[in-house]
């Protein structure tokens, strides 16, 4: 495109060429119209001088007008190569006022930034903005203006910033601060022309926080709150990876160990959940402390524990390892400021050819529950067996939940054993037990499906079965004495065992209640058996729940006296009438050993307190006349009777009957 300076050069020349074009344009234009003249005579001869004249003045004017014309057309031409000469030159300084705007609005927005952005050039530090400088810790940007970018890198991650490439994806590394504080921060880099040269633009962010909390959260996911052990989740890959590691290498052996308290619930119970919160933290600090580094140890939930021992050279170190921690619990532990011991049963279980992450902990899980009921604060190795005895006691548990439903149909029924006066012999009461002959497994004994039942809650609709049968029996037997003409009072009172299940069950005395009113039998009729250890459990709501069931107008025994860790001051709180004392001490009542002595010291503590003494599995004449002379009052035993069914009861009292018509006093 022509410029206007281009034009110009046309128009504009030197002073001594004008004069030169001056005295050059004069004589050439004296020649044209001495030519012109010329011509004009030589073809007009005859013109007169006014015609000469006017065709001359008309000449020039021609001449005068298309110099006129040129000369404008070439001054208009000029003016408008002017006008948009002046108007680019106008758009040219917008535009530069709009890039010089531009740039410092882009510059502000960088100074201004909370995104740390630096410009490097080889390495070197060219520019930082504010927020830059604060995160590398400099007083000033031009402070670290001419630094080298590396000196703000830990050694460690200095490579990998190297690597970085300009639209790559977001990198992480460390930043040294000029206090040495480490930072994590994330940067993306971009290539870009800086003062008129390639550079490189870096913005970083400080991610140190966002690190620290993810950080913290993967441990939470893994990791038990209260104790900082692992959890049940990273517990089960450990084992996984330390099973894979087995199979790949032989000799790599490996056990699990899980580990459970005992009585943890009556800690809670007493001192409250901080309490046991605390004890719980105790316990997993020694059970670290005892295991090596390379063990896992992990909090399953609840007071259960579990521990992970890898490359163990033998069964007999990893039991060693079992002691220690058995000997670490069991040492004094203050909490709340009571001194208490802490223990715990240990299931062990081996890794073995084809077992896998769920067998090993099941395994663990058998023995543990294998060593507590053994009696506790002990330890058990799996054994298969150990697996066929948990299958059938989960199938009887199952079995038992469907009896409860229809305990007769099931093969459930009572049977009652009598309760004797010691002198003369006759029948005072009757204790009602409960049997099971189940469809397939023939004739169960209570040991093995009672406490089933009480774990799983099925002695409550239980219990209450057999409370209503024997109110509807009492009705019956009271009955058929009246029949007889005999006073249905007289009939001896039936004994009904009472579970720690139902004694807490919250509307147990509103339902014994209503038994005994829908079934018509005198509340003096029945007595409720409680073992020692279930009312001594919760002391203060037993004594109300007794208190309740006594203003009845039901008697109560405390069963397997002895037995239990109550005291004289809450025995007198109690409202009971009979001690019964257990069987454990009347085995060797007759031999006058240590159970003598405390026989004697438990009819010696019910004739203090003004209670009847019964004295449980009887079955040696030494051991009536041992307890007779002690001065027990009642004695229960195969040595007298065992337990009938229902329908031999009045044949077996009938020797009684004449007795009985007296009106005796019944028990």
């Amino acid at each position: 495109m022509r410029t206007i300076s281009s034009q110009f050069k046309v128009f504009v020349v030197p002073a001594h060429s004008q004069w030169r074009a001056t005295v050059l344009a004069t004589v050439v234009g004296a020649l044209i119209f001495f030519v012109y003249e010329a011509s004009k005579s030589a073809i007009f001869p005859g013109l007169t001088i006014w015609e000469s004249h006017s065709i001359t003045i008309g000449f020039g004017s021609a001449i005068a007008g298309g110099a006129a014309w040129f000369a404008m057309r070439r001054q208009a031409r000029l003016l408008q190569a002017i006008a948009s000469e002046e108007a680019l030159r106008e758009r040219l300084e917008m535009r530069q006022r709009a890039l010089t705007e531009s740039e410092s609005r882009f510059r502000q927005l960088v100074e201004q930034s909370p995104e740390a952005i630096a410009v490097h050039r080889r390495g070197y530090l060219i520019y930082v903005n504010g927020a830059g400088a604060a995160l590398i810790g400099a007083a000033s940007s031009n402070a670290l203006v001419g630094r080298r970018a590396a000196d703000f890198l830990h050694p460690d991650d200095t490579v990998l910033a190297q690597q970085r490439r300009a639209g790559t994806a977001r990198l992480q590394y460390r930043l040294v601060r000029t206090d040495g504080e480490l930072r994590e921060v994330e940067a993306v880099s971009v290539a870009i022309e800086y003062e008129g040269a390639d550079a490189v633009q870096t913005v970083f962010r400080d991610i140190t926080e966002r690190k620290a909390l993810e950080a913290r959260l993967r441990h939470e996911a893994f990791h038990d709150g209260l104790t900082g052990l692992a959890n049940r989740a990273l517990f089960r890959d450990r084992l996984e990876h330390a099973l894979m590691l087995s199979r790949r290498q032989a000799g790599v052996e490996l056990a699990v160990l899980f580990l459970d308290l005992d009585d943890f619930k009556g800690i809670n119970d007493s001192l409250g959940h901080e309490a046991g919160d605390r004890v719980l933290q105790a316990v997993a600090l020694r059970i670290r402390e005892e295991t090596r580094g390379a063990d896992t140890v992990a909090r399953f939930g609840g007071d259960e524990f579990a521990i992970l021992l890898e490359g163990v050279p033998s069964e007999t170190e990893a039991l060693a390892i079992v002691t220690r921690i058995k000997a670490a619990l069991r040492k004094p532990l203050m909490i709340d400021g009571r001194l208490m011991t802490i223990a715990a049963s240990i299931g062990i279980a081996f890794g073995r050819s084809g077992n896998d992450v769920e067998s090993l902990l099941r395994n663990a899980d058998v023995a543990m529950y294998e060593a507590k009921e053994a009696g506790k604060a002990r330890h058990a190795v799996f054994e298969p067996a150990m697996y066929e005895a948990i299958v059938q006691r989960l199938q009887l548990e199952a079995d038992l939940r469907t009896a409860v439903v229809s305990p007769t149909d099931a093969g459930m029924f009572l049977v009652y054993q009598p309760i004797v006066d010691l002198v003369t012999g006759e029948t005072r009461s009757l204790e009602v037990l409960l049997r099971w002959h189940h469809p397939e497994q023939g004739a169960l004994p209570p040991s093995l499906f009672v406490p089933i039942a009480e774990h799983t809650g099925a002695i409550v609709p239980l219990g209450r079965w057999i409370l209503e049968t024997v109110c509807s029996q009492i009705m019956e037997w009271r009955t058929m004495w009246w029949r007889e003409r005999l006073d249905p009072t007289a009939f001896p009172s039936v004994s009904v065992n009472i579970s720690g299940r139902q004694l807490r069950e919250e509307h147990f005395v509103e339902e014994v209640e209503e038994i005994l009113r829908r079934t018509g039998v005198p509340a003096s009729a029945v007595t409720l058996e409680i073992t020692e250890s279930v009312i001594m459990h919760d002391t203060e709501q037993s004594l109300r729940t007794l208190s309740a069931l006594k203003a009845l107008g039901l008697r109560l025994a405390i069963d397997d006296f002895g037995t239990g860790y109550s005291s004289l001051s809450y025995l007198q709180r109690f409202p009971v009438d009979i001690l019964k004392i257990d069987r454990a001490f009347v085995e060797g009542v007759a031999t006058e050993g240590s159970d003598a002595a405390l026989a004697r010291t438990i009819v010696s503590l019910g004739t203090t307190l003004t209670l009847h003494t019964v004295a449980e599995g009887v079955e040696l004449e030494s051991q009536r006349v041992a307890l007779q002379q002690m001065g027990c009052q009642l004695g229960q035993g195969y040595l007298f009777s065992p337990p009938m069914p229902a329908s031999q009861v009045l044949p077996w009292l009938a020797p009684d009957l004449n007795a009985t018509s007296r009106v005796a006093t019944s028990m």
